[in-house]
């Protein structure tokens, strides 16, 4: 199983990002997510992710949504200051959006459970509301994302695909609570120390 992160070009000129996340990075929800010692600046972003129901290949766009029946919320972290030293250097980026627990992962709803055509999704960072923002368009990005993603990796069922659903990073800090839930339904809820 691997994680698969993309976030689409913002303008014609520009490829997307796409990375990969080993399935260590996944955070174990029933334990509290520590801060590591690497970094002095922890940033989350939120993110939609979907299951993969299939395998493929060089996915095309009209069939993409018969790739996945299951959808999620999430927060993907990246040490920042250590991403910004990598970006000078010229080097990979693995060290810092690859580390383990950087990928927390909530429940995965069936897209036939959700009873409203644009669900929302919201975020809460110490119970107050930081995000909200309707699924509609991150999902209508879905199919072009797995076409392209599919014409470099072969895509197996279990894998997750991750899009962000805010360009912005959020500072992470120790004693917060955050949260991620789709039409009031909570989806994860991770404990930052």
């Amino acid at each position: 199983m691997k994680i698969v992160y993309i976030q689409p070009q913002t303008s014609v000129s520009e490829s997307p990002i796409l990375y990969l996340k080993p399935d260590t990075a996944i955070h174990n929800r029933e334990l509290p997510l520590y801060i590591p010692d690497f970094t002095t600046d922890l940033r989350a972003q939120c993110v939609l992710m979907i299951k993969i129901s299939k395998q493929g290949k060089c996915i095309s766009e009209k069939f993409a949504y018969k790739y996945y029946e299951q959808i999620s919320l999430g927060l993907n972290l990246i040490a920042y200051d250590k991403q910004e030293s990598l970006i000078a250097q010229g080097k990979p980026w693995e060290e810092s959006t690859s580390f383990d627990s950087s990928m927390v992962v909530g429940t995965f709803l069936s897209l036939s459970s959700l009873r409203v055509e644009d669900p929302l999704a919201t975020f809460t960072n110490r119970g107050i509301s930081f995000l909200e923002r309707p699924l509609s368009c991150t999902l209508q990005e879905l199919p072009f994302a797995l076409r392209y993603i599919s014409e470099y990796i072969t895509l197996r069922t279990g894998d997750i695909v991750v899009i962000p659903l805010s360009p912005i990073f959020h500072k992470i800090e120790a004693e917060t609570i955050w949260e991620g839930a789709i039409q009031g339904e909570k989806i994860f809820s991770v404990m930052i120390k």
